[in-house]
């Protein structure tokens, strides 16, 4: 018989229950996979995507808003071609989404969303076409990098809103991995960038980027155990591509994704330290390709696809409490 503890005797419990995993209102729409997210204050926002019973390409154009209020809205249509696997992140008080692909064509345009007049524009076009790509918003630019296009890629772009216009950030250190399918995540004026797959197998490399220093690449431990040190001798399954990130308080947390198979293991990352450790493992279907986001202190992830089939259920992720598989 399941005991539900309380946060007070937390401490206690082993990494596999340690985080709640409580099921949350699915998305009003298509089930869904490699679709895009951004948060603006308190509401999250998600949209395209591939769905595998959609004719023609199985791309979708709706966008949705989420609150802990209202739950599932629908927004104006994303203006630009029917897609998936595209950039999407937050900068002030606006929206951005770009690049991203068909299952045929590879695009490089970029749109700004209004939340208060629920209107798409048109805004500079990404220097290339590509897909898989991260992106985020930082100190007042944005930024797109990473990704594929024929090949991998490692390079980043920094987006001025004041002028509309793209340029090259400097450069990735020499030994930072090309990666597709990777993760980012920012945290105190820093952005993270964890996992992906490369032409060889899988980024293990991670790295932080803060573009007020005049290196703005800053190396961290990877995610496999390769240093001689003890605290990353357990990392065995933290290596994968379409994995979900977010930050909650002063930690960030990665799940789902695929190496090889779908992998559903939960990992909590310290900031200060540069380390990960295990959470309660994801208990719904595994899946890669989900969003993930956090709005007013409370956290989600949902979507995704197996490769056969996708979903609309989303799931929140309480870090404080004890797992109870009745949630």
């Amino acid at each position: 018989m399941f005991t539900n503890f309380s946060c007070s005797n937390k401490a206690n419990l082993s990494w596999a229950q340690d985080g709640n995993w409580v099921q949350a209102a699915a998305i009003f729409s298509y089930p869904r996979g490699h679709s895009s997210s951004f948060v603006i204050g308190k509401t999250a926002y998600v949209g395209l995507g591939f769905n595998e019973t959609i004719g023609g390409m199985g791309r979708l154009s709706d966008f949705w808003a989420f609150s802990l209020d209202s739950g599932w809205t629908q927004k104006a249509d994303f203006p630009g071609r029917p897609r998936s696997n595209a950039v999407g992140f937050s900068l002030d008080s606006f929206g951005y989404v770009g690049t991203g692909t068909d299952g045929f064509n590879v695009f490089h345009d970029f749109y700004q969303f209004d939340p208060v007049a629920n209107k798409w524009l048109v805004k500079d076009s990404f220097p290339d076409d590509r897909y898989d790509a991260v992106g985020f918003g930082l100190q007042g630019k944005g930024y797109i990098g990473t990704g594929f296009n024929k090949y991998w890629l490692n390079d980043f772009y920094q987006y001025d809103p004041n002028t509309d216009s793209w340029a090259r950030t400097p450069g990735t250190a020499g030994n930072f991995s090309k990666r597709r399918g990777a993760l980012s995540f920012v945290y105190n004026n820093r952005a993270y960038i964890f996992t992906g797959s490369t032409s060889g197998g899988m980024a293990r490399d991670g790295w932080a980027f803060d573009p007020s220093r005049q290196v703005p690449w800053i190396p961290l431990n990877n995610i496999t155990n390769t240093d001689p040190g003890s605290f990353d001798d357990g990392y065995t399954d933290i290596e994968r591509e379409y994995a979900s990130a977010f930050v909650n308080g002063d930690h960030a947390y990665l799940t789902l994704g695929r190496n090889g198979t779908m992998i559903t293991s939960t990992w909590v990352y310290d900031f200060v330290q540069d380390i990960w450790a295990r959470r309660t493992t994801y208990p719904r279907q595994p899946r890669y390709g989900s969003v993930a986001f956090t709005i007013d202190g409370k956290s989600f992830v949902g979507t995704g696809y197996t490769g056969n089939a996708t979903f609309d259920d989303f799931n929140q992720f309480i870090p404080d409490q004890a797992y109870n598989p009745n949630d």
